[in-house]
């Protein structure tokens, strides 16, 4: 049986593409942990509006749909199958709860947002049950669905490698041997394993995928709900979106998070077509341990690649929200939130650009390490560019907002700049400004740092 130790080595070597699937499944979790901060600081923003215990609770779920891979963060090997045990009810219950409880309370968004033509749910009754019925009702129909075939993954296995030797099967759980029987001729049909490991093997109900695939087609319908309470909103027929959540952020977080999980539903398909027929987890061990030609190499990589889309949808989308709630209660919150895009997206190209420069130099010259270090410096070359682009972007998706006090002193600092010094008696006036309208130093640093900045680009 394979060591924990052995499980994380193997994990980050160049056949796993540099840990890039565990790279995922952390990034995954600290997602997690993301929304569910952000859930909090939206709580306690406006404790008792519900149009933010139900972004909270939406927060939250969001949150989970994002770590379907996350047990991999942990040993899993057979060694520690009593932990997988217990992870595998976050990996399907939790999951798929979480799912069910985003769609309906994607179904809910014209009791919190008025739409026109839906205006019969905007009633404050529905606003007061609604942020807990839907999640209510997301556990009930995922415990009464569970056991149902199509929904119920009856069977698994484990896949076990020793190099130059056969494959074998050791079961996980589930009772259908003629099931575990074609898995195990499956793998003996590629020959000899190429390296050891041990890997999973699940049936795949079809319930599932038309969940996980259905989610990204509703959250369109969501999409076009805000829309159409934006445009609500912009003719004067509704008065209340503007006092609970910013339109612009709102339908930005949603529009990123749409697209995403577009394009991701189109990778899918694309990596079937080429693939030659629905792509599933098995082909995924194939390809990572079999003896995988050029094209299977690409599928591989396409395949891991489609799992980082979700979890990013879902940062961005939750990003936004946090702007929509917090950018008139929380002060430098668009600062902040910039700098962590910028940060993700460099970051993400950066491991990105590292195992696709592998990969191609790997296939060119047998020693994918170089093209990955090539590629990584050339990157850090031109890092200033990027960073000057990602952070114009950044601008466009979370544009700077002050209260009318904050405004009233950039507008003094601005006047007592004009000669580019602040002389004492300057500074006395612009302290006893700030002293009015209860800014602390703090936020008088962020307000002359961003004017300062401004004046330095201009």
């Amino acid at each position: 049986m394979r060591t924990a130790q052995e499980y994380y080595i193997g994990a980050f070597s160049a056949d796993n593409l540099f840990g890039f699937r565990m790279i995922i499944s952390f990034s995954s979790l600290l997602i997690l942990l993301y929304c569910i901060g952000l859930a909090a600081l939206v709580w306690r923003a406006k404790s008792k509006g519900f149009e933010n215990k139900f972004m909270s609770v939406l927060l939250v779920c969001e949150g989970i749909k994002a770590t379907f891979i996350v047990s991999q963060v942990t040993p899993y090997i057979r060694r520690y199958e009593w932990l997988q045990d217990i992870l595998w009810h976050w990996t399907i219950d939790v999951f798929f709860t979480a799912h069910i409880t985003a769609i309906i309370m994607y179904l809910c968004i014209p009791i919190y947002y008025r739409l026109n033509r839906l205006s019969f749910m905007h009633k404050p009754s529905f606003k007061k049950h609604g942020w807990y019925i839907a999640p209510a009702l997301g556990i009930t129909i995922w415990l009464l669905i569970r056991t149902v075939p199509e929904f119920y993954v009856s069977d698994a296995t484990w896949v076990v490698c020793e190099e130059g030797k056969e494959p074998t099967t050791d079961r996980w759980f589930g009772y259908d041997d003629e099931w575990e029987q074609d898995i195990e001729d499956g793998f003996k049909e590629t020959g000899d394993c190429t390296a050891s490991y041990e890997t999973t093997v699940t049936t795949q109900p079809p319930g599932l995928w038309a969940i996980a695939l259905g989610s990204p087609l509703v959250s369109l319908l969501a999409l076009f709900f805000i829309r159409s309470s934006i445009r609500s909103y912009q003719e004067g027929d509704n008065p209340d979106f503007s006092k609970s959540l910013t339109s612009r952020s709102l339908y930005i977080g949603f529009l990123g998070k749409v697209i995403l999980l577009l394009i991701w539903l189109g990778l899918l398909v694309l990596i079937s077509v080429v693939n030659g027929g629905q792509v599933t987890f098995v082909d995924e061990t194939l390809w990572r341990y079999g003896d995988p030609n050029f094209t299977e190499r690409l599928l591989f990589f396409a395949w891991i690649f489609s799992l980082t889309l979700t979890p990013a949808a879902i940062a961005f989308e939750a990003m936004m929200f946090v702007h929509a709630t917090l950018k008139d209660t929380v002060f430098g919150i668009d600062n902040n939130l910039r700098k962590t895009f910028t940060t993700a997206v460099f970051t993400g190209l950066g491991v990105i650009s590292f195992i696709v420069g592998s990969e191609l130099m790997e296939s060119v010259i047998g020693y994918g390490a170089a093209g990955g270090v090539f590629v990584g410096l050339s990157l850090l070359v031109v890092r200033k560019p990027i960073l000057v682009i990602l952070d114009k972007a950044s601008n466009r998706f979370i544009p700077s907002t002050h209260t009318p006090e904050e405004l009233a002193y950039l507008d003094a600092y601005a006047t007592a700049m004009e000669d580019l010094i602040i002389t004492a008696e300057e500074r006395k006036i612009l302290d006893t400004v700030a002293s009015t309208f209860g800014l602390n130093e703090h936020i008088v640093k962020q307000l002359e740092d961003e004017y300062n900045s401004a004046l330095e680009e201009e």
